[in-house]
Parts: structure tokens; C-alpha cells; sequence
């Protein structure tokens, strides 16, 4: 069993910080690292924290949204090969859709390189960014809408209706939650929006990092079978493999 005192401490640390390094909370607690992990483990399997290489982060409560601000300094490193991987479905002259996640934000190295392109995005910070770095003649189109604050993203009946202009190629999607019977929103939203953009793509990319398996929300979004490839940073447990089978599905990772 975790050490009470020393759980309180790494709790207490982690409302403080909402996420820290594990040579940081070593140096707080003054224990060993192989001490630290131990623990951490077992706050992990709890639900109350999370994990990612080299720290931590507090686990936030089902079906709460959380800010893009935060979420884009956390699994970066994991995020980052996502999206090399993710980078090897798009060309030049293809109509892309990205969505507001971080882990999509990624691969806005990847898209300012692509002539003669059209970029479609609900993602406030992406569009910005998109706009700074892309070729002249690949245009960047901003869905209208509700904005929303947490997530740095526009949704709603308007952006809906502005989608179905458009021929796209592609959609790549992030989502919150995945388990064994489907992928997930904790927004209602922005489910009703991403179910909107795969109905019109040829084709859809879903992008998650390990910490999102096995986790649900109120809001799903879409079955295994609607995706052509998941791509990932970790190997998935087998169960997972078994349902990608089924599905027709690739995970990549």
C-alpha cells in the first residue's frame, strides 16, 4: 500500500502544480526514485494521477474538459511522435482537416510544409499558427461558431453547415477517451462536431497517446470501425489488438 503520508504529500503537490517532474518530487519528498515510481504506480492504478515519461500529472475528474493551454505542455515528446507518424498520410494538394487538440497541434510543422493544400481547422491557436508558417498557396479555413475557452476551439450548427462546402481528404481527430466499445468526447459538442467532420471525409486518422486507453466519457463519439488507423505511442494490450481486427482497423504506432 502506498505510504498515507507520502501520498498525501504527492497529492498535495500535484493541486499545487497540476503536473511536476519526478526529479522534482523526489527532491520534495526525499525519497529514492525507484521509491517514487513504486508509488506513483499504485496512484495510478487508484485514478488518481497519470503518468508520462520523466513526471506526473493530477487526474482529472470524468467528463471534465481540459484547457488546451495545459494540455499542449504535457506528453510532448509522445505527442511529437504521433504526429511524425501521423505526417505520413498527408501530401501536397490534399483538403485536411485538424481538430483543436494538442496532439493535432503537432503537426503544424508537418502541414507548413505542404503546397497547394487546403487546411480546415476548429482550432483557435491552430489557425493562428497555421497562418504564420504555411506555403502561400495552401489555404487555411476557420470553422464559425460557439468558441470554446478550455479547449481553444469553435463549434456548433454554423461550422457544421460550413463543412459540408468542402471535399475532405482527410480528418484528424484526437479524442479524450478510448476503450474497448468506442472513442470518446467529455464535451457534448464537440462529439456532435467530430461525428460531423468523419461523415464527410474520405478518410479519418484518430491520434491518442497511451494514457487515453481504456477510459470513457458521457459523449461517444464514434465506434473502432469508422477509423481507417489509430496511431499511438505504445504498443496496445492485445484485447485492444483483437478489437482493431475485427474493426478493420491499423494501429500505429
Amino acid at each position: 500500500m502506498v505510504n498515507e503520508l507520502r501520498k498525501d504529500q504527492i497529492l498535495s503537490l500535484l493541486k499545487k502544480h497540476k503536473k511536476m517532474e519526478n526529479s522534482d518530487l523526489q527532491k520534495e519528498l526525499f525519497c529514492s526514485l525507484s521509491t517514487l515510481r513504486r508509488e506513483l504506480l499504485l496512484l495510478e492504478k487508484e485514478g488518481l494521477i497519470r503518468r508520462y515519461r520523466g513526471g506526473v500529472v493530477l487526474e482529472v475528474e470524468k467528463n471534465h474538459v481540459i484547457s488546451t493551454r495545459y494540455r499542449e505542455h504535457v506528453m510532448i515528446r509522445e505527442k511529437e511522435y504521433i504526429a511524425e507518424i501521423a505526417s505520413t498520410f498527408i501530401g501536397p494538394g490534399m483538403s485536411l482537416f485538424i481538430d483543436s487538440s494538442s496532439t493535432a497541434k503537432s503537426l503544424v510543422p508537418y502541414l507548413a510544409k505542404l503546397p497547394n493544400s487546403v487546411i480546415i481547422t476548429n482550432g483557435l491557436q491552430i489557425a493562428y499558427e497555421l497562418l504564420q508558417v504555411c506555403q502561400q498557396d495552401t489555404k487555411i479555413y476557420m470553422i464559425g461558431g460557439e468558441a470554446i475557452k478550455d479547449a481553444e476551439s469553435v463549434v456548433g450548427d454554423y461550422g457544421n453547415s460550413f463543412l459540408e462546402l468542402f471535399h475532405i481528404d482527410l480528418c484528424i481527430l484526437s479524442s479524450t477517451g478510448i476503450d474497448l466499445t468506442g472513442i470518446y468526447e467529455a464535451n457534448f459538442a464537440q462529439a456532435l462536431f467530430k461525428k460531423k467532420v468523419m461523415n464527410l471525409a474520405k478518410q479519418s486518422l484518430l491520434l491518442v497517446d497511451y494514457t487515453k486507453f481504456g477510459k470513457s466519457h458521457a459523449y461517444k463519439f464514434s465506434d473502432w470501425s469508422s477509423f481507417e488507423s489509430v496511431i499511438t505511442d505504445h504498443q496496445p494490450t492485445q484485447d485492444y489488438l483483437e478489437v482493431a481486427k475485427k474493426a478493420s482497423l491499423e494501429f500505429l504506432y
